[in-house]
């Protein structure tokens, strides 16, 4: 006899429940194994990653370099206005 659809999805329904029993079941089986082992070789938070250890302040970035003014190539004096690009 062939199901239905109605009975499909009653099925699908019950092995969704069953997979999410065995999930946890697992889920908690794994977690008394970490547990044993931290216990075991006396890992702490910082072994795990969990939390980092303390650094050093960080250093600030350099500062960004000044603007290069354009100059008179007849004078000293900078010229006035702002920089363009150089046609080619």
């Amino acid at each position: 006899m062939k199901k239905t659809y109605k009975q499909m999805l009653e099925e699908i329904e019950r092995l969704k429940k069953q997979a999410e029993e065995v999930r946890q079941r697992e889920v908690d089986e794994v977690i008394a194994r970490i547990k044993v082992a931290i216990a075991f070789y006396g890992l702490t938070e910082e072994d795990l990653g969990f939390r980092k250890k303390p650094e050093k302040a960080p250093t600030p970035p350099p500062p960004a370099p000044a603007k290069k003014k354009r100059r008179s190539r007849y004078t000293e004096r900078p010229l006035a206005g702002p920089v363009r690009q150089a046609r080619r």
